[in-house]
């Protein structure tokens, strides 16, 4: 499945809580409606944007594991 999105935020070279910051940075830019995807490698990073998106008014739409990265799609 393809999903679309309108914005990438690649911190997969960041260490925590860097990416999960970065993230709301990236979230509260955005506009009301838009797609942000995330791309991290650090399993911390992981618990630290999941408990952001269910703390704050945004939905992960997907999150996705490959053989080295995790990928999120997070809806503002």
């Amino acid at each position: 499945m393809t999903m679309n999105f309108d914005t990438v935020l690649d911190v997969r070279h960041e260490d925590s809580p860097i990416p999960t910051i970065r993230t709301k940075e990236a979230l509260d830019a955005l506009p009301l409606g838009n797609i942000l995807k995330v791309i991290t490698s650090k399993e911390s990073s992981v618990r630290n944007i999941r408990t952001l998106v269910a703390n704050n008014p945004f939905t992960l739409l997907q999150e996705l594991k490959t053989a080295e990265d995790y990928i999120f799609f997070i809806q503002k």
